[in-house]
């Protein structure tokens, strides 16, 4: 499972939901996002993903990229936030394994959507 938590941690920053809360998790990042008008982009997103509509979905993805790179931390951080990030994800998978599979549905379809918008 660690394989995971590496490769999360080594993508491109981006907003996920875990349960009702989201957080930016990526390269030297891992923060709660909590700010409503970037919270808003995330339903817009969703809604574009809905409704299939490619430019919408590359704009708002554009968007959640950048508001999660914006929570990046310096380069001297990055071990105290990795170790942060995979004791968090360590609790997710033994606490609750549904939301943990909800990430995991989440990070692979982020993937997808990043070779075909990116």
């Amino acid at each position: 499972m660690s394989n995971f938590k590496e490769n999360l941690y080594e993508k491109k920053s981006f907003i996920y939901q875990i349960g009702e809360e989201y957080y930016a998790i990526g390269a030297n990042t891992f923060a709660k996002v909590t700010k409503t008008q970037e919270l808003d982009n995330m339903e817009l997103f969703q809604n574009a993903l809905k409704k299939k509509n490619d430019r919408q979905i590359a704009k708002y993805m554009d968007k959640l990229m950048r508001i999660a790179n914006s929570y990046r931390v310096d380069a001297r951080e990055h071990y105290k936030l990795q170790e942060k990030l995979f004791q968090f994800i360590d609790g997710l998978e033994t606490k609750d394994e549904l939301i943990f599979q909800n990430l995991q549905r989440q990070v692979f379809a982020f993937d997808e959507l990043t070779e075909k918008y990116q």
